[in-house]
């Protein structure tokens, strides 16, 4: 689903960071991914049954009262829900907690925790002005950064025209260079649909996050119009391949790592999930395709100890993407673990969307703004999933005891009406203790 917020596209150049830097005398390297080595941990335990830990009251009564509230009538018969008390990792209920089920945007957050994982908080992913193969030619190269600004291009292309007209040169050819992700294609279980009305098609160069067919192309026309307005005259030209050792002209470090997937989860951006997908694709496996990705989604997943039943893209727009409750949780159970630095940004205020607060679970959604469930707004901070038949909530909230509890609902085969997302605010409000 195309993003409830996305006509807010751009962000302040604050909030962006980019961090411009003068050109080095040899090639960047901007977009040769990182060789991914994966820290040997031991595989975290999927929660079972109480085991040494003892129910309270609070617990036996939230455990009762999402068994009354998850009704067929309410919920159909294609539902998944887990909760998890996350200080013992201890299951406090489930209902049909391992049946796997269409997870929508609630997918992102095993995005983040790859992306997070394989690159750290504070990576960014640096955009570069490189030589062309031809002295009039220059080579706007895309290192996937999806929150790359015009101001940040804007500064490239004033460093570079100041740097060619030193050297004599009058007018020039732009070309874009954004090999680092494949041509766009459809994903297994994406709808011919979905583009563009659910996500632009995804390169590896994009400015404020605009929808237009061939984002690339657009950069580089951009970056035309920016030297031309420093007195060259330049004109786009297409695309070609940086040379191997081709000198930097300017370059640009975009936005943390923490900024974009914060972005991502708070407005549920599509194009942010699926360049982080394939970002990570590269890294970890060396390969941004659909079939790369997954397989780099894996082995990631697999290294902590966690799973999916199936995931063919990062977005969760994907009809073949399947996941159950209990690993949706048990990924939400790793992020809110304190022990794991690199997961901040999951649990973040800034990141996930606060009940009835922020993002898409603001109250001009009609999230948390019902009787039964207003009592949790500010307390509950959770990733929302919606397709046309599917709606899901997973995150955390604290019980009446102060403990940290971790959820997953899912509901399949229903309507994605108002009603039905209240419904499972209404149990995030029941998981709380305050309903």
């Amino acid at each position: 689903m195309r993003p409830a917020l996305r006509p807010t596209r751009l962000l302040t150049a604050v909030a962006i960071g980019a961090a411009l830097v003068a050109a080095p005398a040899t090639a960047s390297g901007a977009t040769t991914p990182r060789p991914y080595t994966p820290v040997s941990t031991t595989p975290r335990p999927v929660p079972v049954a109480a085991s040494g830990y003892t129910f309270s009251a609070a617990d036996q009564r939230m455990r009762t009262k999402l068994t009354q509230r998850v009704t067929t009538t309410a919920f159909g018969t294609a539902f998944s829900g887990t909760v998890i008390d996350a200080e013992s990792n201890t299951r406090i209920w489930s209902l049909r907690g391992t049946t796997t089920e269409l997870p929508a945007s609630t997918a992102k957050l095993v995005t983040a925790h790859n992306a997070l994982t394989v690159f750290g908080p504070d990576k960014r992913f640096r955009t570069s002005v490189r030589q062309g193969s031809a002295v009039d030619r220059v080579v706007v190269e895309g290192g996937g950064d999806p929150l790359l600004s015009s101001a940040a291009l804007d500064a490239m292309a004033a460093t570079t025209a100041t740097t060619l007209k030193a050297r004599g040169r009058t007018s020039v050819r732009v070309y874009v260079d954004d090999d680092v992700f494949p041509t766009p294609t459809l994903a297994p279980g994406w709808k011919t649909s979905y583009v563009p009305d659910s996500i632009t098609p995804v390169r590896g160069l994009v400015r404020d996050q605009r929808d237009v067919a061939d984002t690339s192309a657009d950069v580089g026309s951009y970056v035309a119009s920016r030297l031309t307005a420093r007195g060259l005259t330049a004109t786009y030209a297409g695309r070609e391949n940086v040379r191997s050792g081709a000198e930097t002209l300017a370059s640009s470090d975009g936005a943390t790592l923490t900024d974009i997937v914060g972005r991502m989860l708070l407005v549920s951006d599509n194009e942010i999930a699926e360049a982080l997908h394939k970002l990570v694709g590269r890294a970890a496996g060396g390969d941004a395709t659909w079939t790369g990705a997954r397989a780099a989604q894996t082995r990631v997943l697999q290294q902590a100890g966690l799973s999916v039943g199936a995931m063919y893209d990062g977005s969760g727009l994907s009809r073949s993407d399947r996941i159950s409750s209990q690993q949706l949780a048990t990924v939400m159970d790793r992020a809110v673990d304190s022990s794991h630095a690199e997961l901040a940004p999951m649990r973040s205020s800034r990141s996930l969307p606060i009940a009835g607060r922020t993002g898409t679970l603001a109250a001009k959604y009609d999230r948390f703004t019902s009787s039964a469930s207003r009592c949790a707004a500010g307390k509950v901070w959770a990733k929302t999933g919606t397709l046309s038949d599917v709606a899901s909530l997973a995150g955390y909230t604290r019980d009446p005891d102060g403990r940290i509890k971790v959820f997953a609902f899912i509901v399949n085969g229903r309507t994605s009406s108002t009603a039905l997302k209240q419904g499972l605010d209404l149990l995030a409000a029941t998981v709380n203790g305050c309903s």
